[in-house]
């Protein structure tokens, strides 16, 4: 394949390229190719177009990058791939290349440097908005203003409401963790952030909240803003790296998921900071798993709970890293019983930052996803990710109630 000068690192992951054996199983498991039967959306159409970009059959383009913008991330084609193709590794690679050539790059660049970047004006418009126009942390289901992709609370940001160390319900520390809140525990679902801590007190640890964290960089990952992203990945590094705890979690998997695998693609070529994202990585922990290992060991005991859940298995729970316990803690509780809904593994729609740029699809996937839990007769559609919570409401229409898997656990824990 020869080389391109507008894709250096698609040309590092060549390989991914080429074990796609064109099976097309990525079809049946493709969000937006369900809804609009696209080939070029599917991960063998992006792939193809990958593979003729690099050979200079095709140009780069703007209808080319917004293909790849076109995506939700949810990583599900690389769960069904039976030829192994990791196209978390490609996708985020060929936004970042192509990222110049988008027709949603320098929108999403300047929200990246003017949000993210700027913690101190970026608190103060959230703090604003939230006043104005943010919904009642009493009634998190009411947006008052607006469209769906601002549903920020009226006591964002939360960080500053928040003390920095929580000390453990009983008096004996056993475990001293350190506690990334997330954009979304900070601006939208703060009730995340209370379900994480409970549990996490009432298992005996110290739980650390660092007050100067921000985002984690996952954001400008996702969106081709690699920059940015090494930026505030080295500051969440150093900040964490600093503490003295045995392990780091986060109640939004998508945090925990850059700091276990994204950092390692962005810092690919930067030997000594892959070398001591690697060592920093040993000490990230997907919040479920955490859970599991305490309830087995008896840290974290519930009450009988006689409520009828199903589960949607939120993307970055189940197809990248560490897979989700949820399920399996779930069904440790007494007398709950758990529905099964078809698709669960299917994406709610929500994907970060496409929810905002492709509000129609998002809201007709995540539509489908309430129908389907519908269908199960249960009264609670449990989720593992705050971002899904927050879209799947937004359509749910009173229909189900739908909360974080936290948020039950925290409710029952004695």
């Amino acid at each position: 394949m020869k080389r391109t000068p507008q894709l250096n690192n698609i040309v590092k992951r060549v390989d991914e390229l080429t074990k796609c054996v064109n099976c097309g199983l990525c079809q049946a498991v493709c969000p937006t190719y369900i809804l609009e039967g696209y080939e070029g959306r599917t991960a063998r159409g992006k792939i193809e177009l990958l593979k003729r970009l690099l050979n200079s059959d095709l140009e780069p383009t703007t209808e080319i990058a917004d293909i790849f913008d076109d995506c939700l991330t949810c990583y599900a084609c690389q769960s069904v791939c039976p030829a192994g193709v990791k196209t978390e590794r490609l996708w985020i690679s060929a936004r970042e290349d192509l990222a110049k050539l988008s027709s949603t790059h320098k929108k999403k660049l300047r929200a990246i440097k003017w949000t993210f970047r700027k913690p101190v004006l970026f608190n103060f418009g959230l703090k604003t908005y939230g006043l104005l126009f943010g919904f009642n942390r009493e009634k998190p289901t009411k947006v008052e203003v607006g469209h769906y992709g601002l549903p920020v609370f009226r006591g964002a940001p939360y960080l500053k409401r928040l003390p920095e160390v929580v000390e453990p319900v009983s008096s004996k520390v056993v475990n001293t963790v350190g506690l990334l809140i997330g954009c979304s525990g900070n601006i939208s679902a703060p009730w995340a952030v209370d379900a994480a801590i409970k549990l996490l007190t009432s298992a005996g640890c110290e739980v650390i909240i660092p007050k100067t964290q921000g985002c984690c960089g996952a954001p400008a990952i996702n969106n081709g803003c690699w920059s940015e992203a090494k930026l505030m990945a080295i500051k969440t590094m150093e900040l964490f790296d600093n503490l003295k705890v045995d392990f780091i979690t986060s109640p939004d998997a998508t945090c925990t998921s850059a700091l276990q695998n994204d950092y390692g693609e962005i810092f690919q070529d930067e030997e000594e900071v892959f070398k001591r994202w690697k060592s920093f990585r040993s000490k990230v922990k997907q919040l479920s798993v955490v859970l599991e290992g305490f309830i087995r060991d008896k840290r974290l005991i519930f009450k009988n709970d006689n409520h009828k859940i199903t589960l949607h298995n939120s993307c970055h729970n189940t197809h990248i890293g560490e897979r989700s316990r949820w399920r399996e803690i779930l069904s440790m509780i007494s007398k709950i019983k758990i529905l099964e809904m078809p698709n669960a593994d299917l994406c709610c729609g929500f994907g970060g930052s496409y929810s905002i740029f492709h509000p129609r699809s998002s809201s007709s996937i995540a539509r489908k996803k309430i129908d389907a839990a519908l269908e199960t007769g249960a009264d609670i559609l449990l989720v593992g990710s705050p971002g899904c919570q927050v879209r799947l409401i937004s359509v749910a229409n009173n229909e189900i109630q739908v909360k974080l898997a936290l948020e039950l656990l925290a409710d029952l824990v004695k």
